[in-house]
Parts: C-alpha cells; structure tokens; sequence
C-alpha cells in the first residue's frame, strides 16, 4: 500500500503553498521558541510509515508572536534537525524541501574559510533524508557532496519570464530588440539560458574584486567592464538567481542606462531585498528599472512592493513534490528543465 503523504512546515512558513495543500496532509507541528532563544519542536503524530516532506524557508522572518524572537537560517537549519528527531525512524521516506538553498552562498573554499553549502548537505544524508528539493541553487555543483543521493534543483523561470513578456508587452517575435545580462561572470550560464530561449544575444559585466580589503563580508569591486553586444535601443532584462541588499542590479542598471537601453527589467528567483525596498521602488519611479520580478518561494517583509511583480511559484513547487511522491521516474517537466521557446511559455500561459 502507498504511504501518505505529509508535510512540515518549519515554523509555519510558505503560507501561500499551505494553501495549496489540503489539511489533512499538513502536520501541525508545534514550534516552541523559549526566552532564551532555544526551542523544541512538538509533534501531534509520528507519522509511522509515511512519506514526510519537511519544508522550510530559511529566510522566514517572521517574529515569534509571543518572544519577538527572529529566526535566523541557522535557527532555522536547527529547527529540522528538531523534526527529524521527533519524527525518530517512523517515516518510509523523508525528503527536505528548502525553495531556498542554506548556506548556498558559501559552496567552495577559499584560503581557510568553511564549505557550509556542503556540510549542510552531508547533515542532511546523516538526518536520513533521501531526497533534497531546492530551487534555482546558487551551485548546483555542490550535490557532489552528497553523490549517491537525489538533490533535485527545481527552476521557476519559466512562469517569471512568460508572465514578464506577457505584462511588459516585450515583442519576442523581435530577438533583434531583446538582450539578456548578467550582471557578472558567475550569471554568464543564466544568461545564455535565458538568450536561447529568446534567440536573442546576451552579455555580461566582468568585475575585478580588490582581495585587499573586506567590506560588509565580501571583497568590494575595484573595477567592471562590460563585455557582449551593445544594449542600444534594446529592452534589457538583467537575470540573477538572488537579489540580496540589490546595490549590484541597481548599479548595473545604471551603467545599462548610460550604453543606452531603453528598457530594463530584472528577472530573480529570490527578492530578500535585505536593506530594504526603498532603492528599488526609487529606481522605478525614476524610470531607471521598468519592473522588477521575483517569486513568492522565499520570506518578503510587507514592505513598498511598487515597481516589484511578484509571480506565484508555489503550484509548480508542489507539483514537484506529488510527483516525487508518486515516484515518477522522469520529473523534467516539474522541475522546469524542458527548454523552450518563449512562445511556447506564453502560449501554455494563456491557456
């Protein structure tokens, strides 16, 4: 007999595909937060021999209603290590979804610094997950860490870029008007990605970082250089997997605006907008940026969302985990790793 499916969402989070779920496949599971900012997780069954999907946003913010605790990506990581050992063995199967990958960012070693993108993945092979969702990994590369298990990397960009060509009125029979930018080196293969897909030219900033000096966590960027075919006259839309504090794309547009295009837009998976809004919401007023568009798959603070589209991700997400779930052998489709042509995505939109 199949076992049923259940899912745990880590502190509540992802309400827009709890939605999508019906109740009886949702455990409510009790996140309990102490004053000291310790916790414990308190679960109503133990789901014996069933097929448990753990989900969590690791960039959830929202305040605990009774400590104002903030969660970070490590209370969060800690708080699926506490449903795995509520769950004990009980489960035929435990797959971890997390939209948004932890510790991404930090997928190779450079002089002494720590590989926590791969740590992470080997703690969850020594927690028994056998399958690990994620989408738009920033390095999918560092599945390696963990070979002999399914890491499946789900992409959204399909629905982002149909309903962006659709909204913008962006004339995709004209590749000739249309160039796809990243804004550095490490986006050139999203970049390309997103060109063959409009049969369009693409090109990249190249960024030399001064290994000198450390701000705000990172190398700052001593000097950048365009490099690809001219954005003259063209509507420009500048891919990346994150916006983070967004000072990247917003400097890029700028740099856009003075070679000339004429309009831009961004297209991003993940809109943590960490120092807030307000620079991205000036830049549209300003006609710097004509839309922005990200998906709903991660933690967004209510904040002025002017200038920002925000396409709903979650039927797709939960589409990937049924077919997981009904062990379909070939998930391409779910997953969004069928390419075609714009005009097909627009069509299957329209429908």
């Amino acid at each position: 007999m199949e076992s049923k499916k259940k899912l745990i969402f880590v502190n509540n989070c992802l309400k827009n595909l709890q939605k999508r779920v019906p109740k009886r496949e949702i455990v409510d599971a009790e996140f309990v937060r102490f004053q000291d900012g310790s916790g414990k997780v308190v679960l109503p069954t133990e789901c014996r021999d069933q097929d448990v999907y753990v989900i969590c946003d690791v960039n959830d913010k929202t305040p605990n209603p009774y400590t104002g605790h903030i969660l970070s990506p490590d209370d969060h990581v800690r708080d699926i290590a506490r449903v795995v050992g509520a769950l004990k063995d009980n489960p035929t199967r435990k797959t971890l979804v997390v939209p948004f990958q932890p510790y991404g960012r930090q997928h190779r070693r450079v002089f002494g610094e720590s590989t926590e993108a791969a740590d992470f993945l080997r703690e969850c092979h020594f927690w028994g997950f056998k399958n690990i969702l994620t989408v738009d990994s920033h390095d999918p590369n560092v599945a390696a860490a963990i070979s002999k298990h399914n890491f499946d990397n789900m992409f959204v960009t399909n629905a982002m870029l149909a309903d962006m060509v659709i909204k913008e009125q962006i004339d995709y029979n004209n590749p000739n008007g249309i160039l796809i930018v990243a804004p550095d080196a490490g986006a050139q293969q999203r970049a390309r990605h997103f060109a063959d897909r409009f049969g369009c030219n693409y090109a990249f900033f190249s960024k030399r970082r001064d290994v000198t000096k450390i701000v705000d966590g990172k190398n700052p960027v001593a000097s950048k250089q365009y490099v690809g075919f001219p954005p003259l006259d063209k509507d420009v839309i500048l891919v990346d997997d994150m916006i983070a504090s967004g000072g990247t794309i917003i400097e890029t547009s700028e740099e856009l605006k003075n070679l000339g295009a004429k309009r831009i837009f961004v297209c991003s998976t993940f809109g943590l907008f960490t120092r807030g809004t307000a620079d991205f919401t000036k830049a549209f007023e300003e006609g710097l940026i004509n839309k922005t568009y990200i998906s709903n798959l991660t933690y967004l603070k209510e904040q002025n969302l002017k200038g920002i589209e925000i396409v709903d991700s979650t039927e797709q997400l939960l589409s990937c985990i049924n077919a997981i779930h009904q062990g379909e052998e070939n998930i391409k489709e779910e997953l969004g790793m069928v390419l075609e042509p714009v005009s097909e995505l627009v069509r299957k939109r329209n429908i």
